[in-house]
């Protein structure tokens, strides 16, 4: 049974890595098409709210969590909105898949976080999986850094740190809790703090071309899926495994950067890819206590 749970848990957090990669890949298409971070950020926690609120009305669940689990579902709010304007705006001024790997120094940060707050353990399995797979990343996505944004590093490496914290953090909140409970309170929360913001600003800038749209719409559509697929997986296998899994976005972001940016594979490229997936699949085929930084009991 648990080893059908970690299975699962896994599943679903490849398909949440595939579709976060969709989701901010196609959001640089809508900036294309005339809108901004501050716009894609204030719209895409709608949908999955509404979707993660029906998921519990229709299972006759509270909507509510009770106790603490309320304060630290809103304190999950509030670093989801940091992050995400974080994220978004470096894929606004770097390459997707320059910021997508700045953003994927998470994986081994929430390990440490979690080790070093006593809520888990470091496993040499985790740490051997998570360097080989961040050294692969590295190969993959070719990073040039004295050609790129130093603003936009800057705030890659805000969206990494401040999402290891939402995913330790994670890791404690929904093991207890039914992760949609703890799913709706992140999007609630994040969307009236991204109106707040979007009117404090005065910035609302929908897509101007068809193009944009279609990037705009479809993204929305794909963070939906992440988002709800990624924190169901937490409670299932724990954060840092589902940390580690969901290196497989950027992989997903190269190639979607080549079909809808014209982005050419290099060889080294296709190197670091192979690395990638063999680090994953090492630490998928390991054993739960060797893949899984456990919360303590």
């Amino acid at each position: 049974m648990l080893n059908n749970q970690r299975t699962f848990g896994i599943v679903l957090a490849l398909v949440s890595a595939v579709s976060f990669a969709l989701a901010n890949t196609l959001a640089g298409v809508a900036y294309n098409g005339g809108s901004d971070p501050i716009t894609v950020s204030t719209i895409r926690f709608i949908l999955p709210g509404i979707l993660v609120f029906l998921l519990l009305k229709s299972a006759g669940k509270p909507v509510l969590m009770g106790g603490r689990a309320n304060v630290a579902g809103i304190a999950l709010g509030l670093l989801t909105v940091i992050y995400n304007l974080a994220l978004l705006s470096a894929i606004n001024l770097l390459p997707v898949s320059i910021a997508i790997l700045l953003f994927y120094l998470f994986p081994i940060l929430t390990a440490f976080i979690l080790a070093l707050l006593g809520w888990g353990k470091l496993t040499p399995t985790m740490v051997i999986s998570a360097f080989v797979a961040f050294f692969g990343l590295a190969l993959a996505l070719a990073v040039k850094f004295d050609e790129l944004d130093k603003v936009g590093i800057i705030y890659g490496l805000i969206s990494a740190i401040v999402f290891a914290i939402v995913c330790s953090l994670s890791n404690r909140v929904m093991r207890g809790q039914d992760s949609l409970q703890g799913t709706f309170y992140i999007c609630g929360t994040a969307t009236v703090t991204m109106i707040v913001i979007s009117l404090a600003v005065g910035e609302f800038n929908l897509p101007t071309s068809t193009a944009g749209w279609a990037g705009f719409l479809a993204s929305h559509i794909f963070y939906a899926a992440a988002i709800i697929g990624f924190y169901k997986s937490i409670s299932m296998v724990g954060a840092a495994a589902t940390s580690l899994f969901s290196n497989l976005e950027p992989i997903v972001v190269v190639g979607a950067g080549y079909v809808l940016l014209g982005q050419l594979i290099s060889f080294w490229q296709m190197v670091g890819v192979a690395i990638v997936v063999c680090a994953l699949i090492y630490a998928s085929r390991s054993s739960s206590d060797d893949t899984v930084l456990e919360a303590a009991e």
